[in-house]
């Protein structure tokens, strides 16, 4: 019996400890060699893919990356990661190798962007390692997510860098704050362009809709019958944050369609 609560008590402090907070890391170890442009790979549940980079870049419309054991190249061309799937990102840490050379020193960026690609931070390169060496002086590059809102995508590209590994935090819910899976709670019709319905077997105090920024953009309503009214939304994805009647909050994405 000892034997089994200390047990118990173990569970529920690594528990605990480990809802403070999550990091993600991407090491970049195993893209496949035989990648090409706008191809997509699976790394801890999260997309990649090398595009063509964009007027932000250093080359336009170029896509041009290597492969290596344990870091990537781009010169030039962007590497883009999809993290809609992860909530309450606060900040994302990249370490970069940059050869820019003394003309345009500075070539390497990263992007944070929302569902819509606007750019809600984004910072550069400060070291310039000179040469063609894979020996240069790392760099860190540390974007914090303005808003505390939704981040739809990591975007890094670079004239002539490397990309060695990617850290992603995210904020733990609080103790009050769930997110529950599709067979816990379910909101329908999803996408909607009227009236949606919450089906949950628990008692809700109220409703409140943010978009993917975070921005409330319905007021928190009683909803004794289970069902929200929509139509004055926009066509894009948004998260109902839903009150029980003990407040825990729940969160649940659906989407609006007209």
């Amino acid at each position: 019996m000892k034997i089994n609560n200390l047990i118990i008590l173990t569970l529920s402090v690594f528990i605990n400890l480990t809802s403070i907070g999550q990091t993600t890391i991407l090491t970049l170890d195993n893209v496949p060699l035989s990648t090409l442009c706008n191809d997509t790979w699976t790394e801890q549940n999260l997309d990649l893919s090398f595009v063509t980079g964009t007027s932000d870049d250093c080359g336009e419309g170029a896509c041009y990356f290597g492969v290596e054991p344990t870091f990537v190249w781009l010169y030039p061309s962007r590497l883009t990661i999809d993290l809609s799937s992860l909530q309450n990102i606060q900040y994302v840490e990249v370490d970069v190798v940059s050869y820019c050379g003394i003309i345009n020193p500075q070539c390497t960026y990263a992007f944070l962007m929302d569902s819509t690609g606007i750019i809600l931070n984004n910072v550069e390169n400060t070291i310039n390692n000179l040469g063609s060496s894979i020996n240069g002086d790392p760099e860190t590059l540390i974007l914090e997510n303005p808003t505390e809102g939704f981040i739809s995508e990591l975007a890094l590209s670079s004239c002539e860098g490397q990309v060695n590994e990617i850290r992603i935090y995210q904020n733990a819910l609080s103790t009050d704050q769930i997110e529950l899976d599709d067979e816990e709670i379910t909101i329908y019709p999803n996408p909607t362009n009227g009236k949606l319905t919450i089906d949950f077997a628990g008692i809700i105090k109220n409703v409140e809709v943010v978009d993917m920024l975070g921005r409330s953009v319905l007021a928190p309503v009683a909803i004794g019958n289970k069902s929200v009214d929509a139509t004055g939304l926009s066509t894009g994805k948004y998260m109902a944050r839903i009150t029980t009647d003990t407040n825990q909050i729940l969160i649940k994405e659906f989407a609006v369609q007209k």
